[in-house]
């Protein structure tokens, strides 16, 4: 708390401020000079106000609370004498002053009246609906008087839905919510106004003066072009899950998001929509009018990449060329030469000579060239455009042959193409070529062929290679320095698999071209002059007339000085950088640099990187390569690459397959009918949109239900398992929205029982608590460190599991039906009613994962515990299907002490959990009652479940063949292994004792077994 507020003065007052952790969190605690007694605020919590009513110790000192009161949303203590104010940020202690208080409590009830009233008649007409829907639904059958007769025989009394409806929350301020749960989970209704009153609370700010160790994510730009997709939810899940873990373990943490130009892209969707809503093309417009109206460039981010730019032309990148290939007719026109294998007999007599060209009169040169040309393939003779394709452009720098370059930018035909064919579009010419060659009869033969052809991935169009002058960023030293950076494990890439895909990608790395041919970007900082006696008059026809700098006006000051008293012209180069460029500073740039600011000094490098395992090349190695250059250090230590998402059926995610899947639509749900209609706002052609919904109607029959974001979030980290693949079913998702209503109902319940009168105790006697209790607080501290230790590996799917479990199979199945017979209001169970509160509390209200308690945990009472659950599934298994709910006897027969000692124990548990009618504990020598359906656990342990007329002989005849079956397999297996030959030599003696008492158990298993048939037998 700063000493400059008023606050902070107040506390320093009152003796001296500290901090201190209760429950799993921080508070402010501070010792009045004058009383013997500690005051305790906590900050930044969302603790309901009966966590004010607690009684703690600190120190040995014990505090009460004896007054709570609120008064304009402020919490006010009264503590011998001092108020203190509490508004979720700082305190304030004062003398009580009795008047000044009564005046603020009815100002506040005035307000409280005032804000009922308001509320009443909303929730009166959503009463009326629920009411009305709820008696429709019951109808007037038998189903509702036996409802009523339930909810009569439990003792449930009627609740007023009025009461479960939260009221409206002022936005930016804590949620207002209702006085008790609604009976049904509504994702939308518990999520709504959190988040808000999080940021307005400034929770996910970071600080740069804090003592904490930092954690830093930087989050991976999402393209601007449109509407998220179910990658970016996996994205933001995983992150947020590690940012809050961190957050509440006390990590100085921060999460920054960003956004992708994506150049391309962005600027085909924008030129789409200008010419459907406006009929103009960005050429209409103009490059300034076209940038101004449709587009804004962070100025902070754009400062970085011009100073990323200059600093690497600084670092001797140079300007070089890259085409893509071509084998088309119509590029003969470009043709310098033409090549042979050497060792090719039919040409020998050729090698040296020259071809004429058959419509410009060119001389073509007759090569020798072994790495090109297969003698065997074709006419065995390869014309040679080095302009116009990638290979033939290796052949002319090895032979030093002549480029020429016979295309526009718009795809005609050039002058160098001769006057003939010059103006015509480039498939035009084909034809046309193909008629002049006919006329010259100079064509022998036309063949079908199959050939790779390029396809643009987002016009269709075929791609046209041409020389064009362009940028490169030269890698080889900053890909060495990488490279590095992963082998000394100074950066981890996580899962470790993909490293091998790190060194092959930056072990042949290639020059990096960062020119790009389009409008929308971050124009390349360099500007071009061209001499007034210049012989070439193209841009970039001489090298070294660039000039790189950071504005307009510094290129024109350098342009003075290089070239003193000639006259020029000066023009930017009208491409823009790679997307990439820009987005491997990104982690720089945030975080303000070039300049020198706190933010950098504090959070670079950052702690993880968490993408998509398709970018590590395209964005997480240049971010590595650039951060070190232009920084000097990794940009982040760690590198987590999440699964790629596809359909249900392993299908990458398309439009054009309906199977794109929006986040927003699964939180929300979304029917058939507007999944189809977003397909129709998009720019699918007709065949495509047609398939497309062909798809969604096949897997979204009903539209996607309402999941919400917890259930969504839930998923896709459990589905982190899948290695580089997840198959996403919806249905999966909504079975956690499922679940998170089993949740919703297992907090109520816990509401329900504490009560609003309840008290925490400042600590939990764990040694004097009932055995249930002792088991759930044991697991629950074992779930806790398996979720921390899954967590901090990087195993989010393993924490998901473990939450799982432990909500689900230990707290839901087991504990709380176990428990629930000590809240009938008998005196029996008023000490394992008040110990079973505790427990609830501690288990709902304060679980942090940075809090784990040793001394909870009991192995003993675990290995006693999973005895019990194991004589409750199987005493479940044997209930028929057709009298599921009907309770009946149940014996366990134990045949050793410890295990008797164990059953007795938890006899009332295991008869409740079972919903059997009652639970008989058996010896080994006392009779079986018949008409028992029996289930063997293992030597010392049976049970029966009696089914009197129910019970199927043959049923139970062919379990006990398949039990004999296996025990005997598993003993037939372990006896070949102890009588292999060195068994004795080699196996540590421990481990035969290990072995030889396992054989004896299964042999005594399957006496047990001998035994049960015999039972069966004599009784049927």
């Amino acid at each position: 708390m700063p000493e400059n507020s008023e606050c902070g003065r107040n506390a320093a007052a009152c003796g001296g401020e500290s901090g201190v952790r209760i429950f799993g969190v921080s508070w402010l605690y501070f010792a009045h000079p004058r009383r013997q007694h500690l005051v305790i605020i906590a900050r930044h919590t969302i603790f309901p106000p009966l966590v004010w009513e607690s009684l703690a110790s600190i120190h040995g000192i014990t505090l009460r609370w004896l007054v709570v009161a609120t008064v304009n949303a402020v919490y006010v203590l009264f503590y011998f004498g001092l108020m203190i104010h509490f508004d979720g940020v700082g305190v304030c202690a004062q003398p009580l002053d009795v008047k000044e208080l009564e005046r603020k409590l009815k100002k506040d009830q005035k307000a409280k009246e005032k804000e009922e009233k308001k509320l009443k008649a909303k929730q009166k007409e959503a009463a009326r609906l629920q009411v009305h829907g709820n008696a429709q639904a019951a109808s007037d059958g038998d189903g509702a008087k036996k409802s009523d007769k339930k909810q009569k025989t439990k003792g449930v009394t009627d609740e007023n839905p009025e009461d479960s409806i939260d009221p409206d929350t002022p936005a930016g301020q804590k949620k207002l919510l209702a006085p008790q749960m609604a009976k049904q989970y509504s994702p939308a209704a518990v999520e709504k106004s959190w988040y808000d009153w999080w940021e307005s609370s400034q929770y996910f700010e970071a600080d740069t003066a804090s003592s904490k160790p930092p954690f830093v994510i930087v989050l991976p730009p999402p393209n601007v072009t449109g509407v998220l997709h179910i990658g970016h939810a996996i994205t933001v899940a995983i992150q947020d899950a590690m940012i809050r873990w961190r957050r509440m373990s006390g990590y100085n943490a921060l999460w920054v998001p960003g956004m992708d130009h994506a150049g391309i892209a962005t600027q085909v969707v924008v030129e789409r929509k200008l010419m459907r809503e406006r009929s103009l093309s960005r050429h209409d417009l103009g490059r300034e009018k076209f940038l101004s109206e449709c587009f804004t460039m962070d100025e902070q981010r754009s400062k970085a990449v011009t100073e990323a730019f200059l600093r690497l032309s600084k670092e001797e990148e140079g300007l070089g060329e890259i085409i893509v290939a071509t084998t088309r007719i119509e590029t003969m026109l470009g043709d310098t030469a033409i090549a042979v294998h050497p060792q090719d007999e039919r040409y020998m007599h050729l090698h040296g000579k020259y071809a004429i060209h058959p419509f410009n009169g060119r001389r073509l040169k007759i090569i020798c060239d072994s790495l090109l040309v297969d003698p065997n393939f074709g006419t065995g003779a390869v014309k040679i455009t080095p302009a116009h394709d990638p290979e033939d452009f290796q052949v002319g720098k090895r032979h030093n042959l002549e480029f020429i370059n016979i295309f526009t930018d718009d795809g005609n035909i050039n002058e160098m193409g001769g006057p003939q064919f010059e103006g015509m579009p480039r498939f035009t010419a084909r034809t046309a070529i193909i008629d002049a060659l006919k006329e010259k009869d100079l064509i022998r033969d036309i063949k079908k062929n199959v050939m790779k052809l390029s396809l643009c991935s987002r016009s269709k169009d075929v791609v046209e290679p041409m020389l064009k002058p362009q940028w490169f960023v030269s890698c080889d030293t900053m890909a060495k320095q990488a490279l590095e950076a992963v082998k000394s494990k100074k950066i981890e890439i996580i899962p470790s698999q993909y490293e091998q895909d790190w060194y092959r990608w930056l072990e042949n790395i290639r020059d990096w071209c960062i020119s790009r041919q389009l409008w929308w970007g971050h124009r390349i900082p360099a500007w071009y002059v061209t001499l007034e006696d210049d012989e070439e008059r193209d841009m970039g026809s001489y090298s070294d007339h660039w000039i790189i700098a950071r504005n307009e006006t510094d290129a024109i000051l350098e342009a003075k000085q290089r070239y003193p008293e000639k006259k020029y012209q000066l023009d930017q180069d009208p491409d823009v950088l790679d997307t990439w460029f820009s987005s491997g500073l990104f982690p720089l740039s945030v975080l303000g640099w070039p300049d020198h600011t706190s933010d950098l000094s504090t959070f670079y490098p950052t702690s993880v990187l968490e993408t998509g395992s398709d970018i590590l090349f395209f964005w997480v190695a240049r971010m590595v390569m650039m951060g070190m250059l232009l920084h000097g250090d990794v940009p982040f230590q760690k590198v987590y690459l999440h699964p790629i998402i596809r359909d249900a059926h392993g299908r990458k995610m398309a439009k054009a397959l309906g199977n794109v899947i929006d986040p927003v639509d699964v939180i929300n749900s979304i029917s058939l009918d507007d999944l189809q209609k977003k397909l129709e706002y998009g720019n699918l052609d007709p065949k495509e949109l047609e398939t497309a919904k062909e798809g969604q109607m096949k897997d979204f029959p009903n539209g996607i239900p309402e999941c919400g974001t917890d259930a969504l979030r839930f998923a896709l980290i459990s589905y982190t398992s899948q290695s580089d693949k997840i198959n996403l079913d919806i249905k999966r998702v909504h079975g956690y929205r499922l679940w998170c209503n089993k949740l919703w109902n297992a907090v109520r319940f816990a509401m329900s029982k504490l009560g609003d009168q309840y008290m925490p105790p400042a600590a939990i006697a764990v040694t004097s608590l009932p055995p249930i209790c002792k088991w759930i607080l044991s697991m629950l501290n074992k779930a806790v460190g398996k979720i921390v230790l899954s967590l901090e590996a990087y195993r989010f799917s393993e924490a998901t599991s473990s939450i799982y479990s432990w909500w689900q199979y230990q707290l839901c199945d087991v504990f709380i039906e176990a428990i629930k017979p000590y809240f009938n209001e008998s005196e029996e169970f008023e000490s394992a009613r008040g110990a079973s509160r505790d427990t609830l509390w501690r288990s709902f209200g304060n679980v942090f994962l940075d809090l784990k308690e040793p001394e909870w945990t009991n192995d003993r009472i675990e290995n006693e515990m999973e005895i019990v659950v194991d004589i409750v599934n199987k005493l479940r298994s044997l209930r028929p299907t057709t009298y599921l709910h009907e309770r009946r006897p149940a014996f366990v027969l134990c045949r050793c002490p410890a295990t008797a000692a164990t059953v007795h124990c938890y006899q009332a548990q295991i008869t409740t959990l079972a919903s059997v009618s009652h639970l008989k504990i058996l010896a080994e020598h006392d009779p079986i009652p018949p008409g028992c359906a029996t289930h063997i656990l293992n030597k010392d342990l049976s049970v029966y479940l009696q089914l009197r007329g129910a019970l199927n002989a043959e049923a139970e005849r062919e379990k006990l063949w398949k039990k004999r079956e296996e025990i005997q397999r598993q003993h037939d297996a372990l006896s070949q292994k102890t009588n292999t030959s060195g068994y004795r030599e080699k196996a540590p003696l421990s481990k035969q004792d290990e072995d030889a008492k396992k054989l004896a158990a299964l042999l005594e298993e399957l006496k047990v077994i001998d035994e049960a048939e015999s039972n069966l037998d004599a009784n049927n």
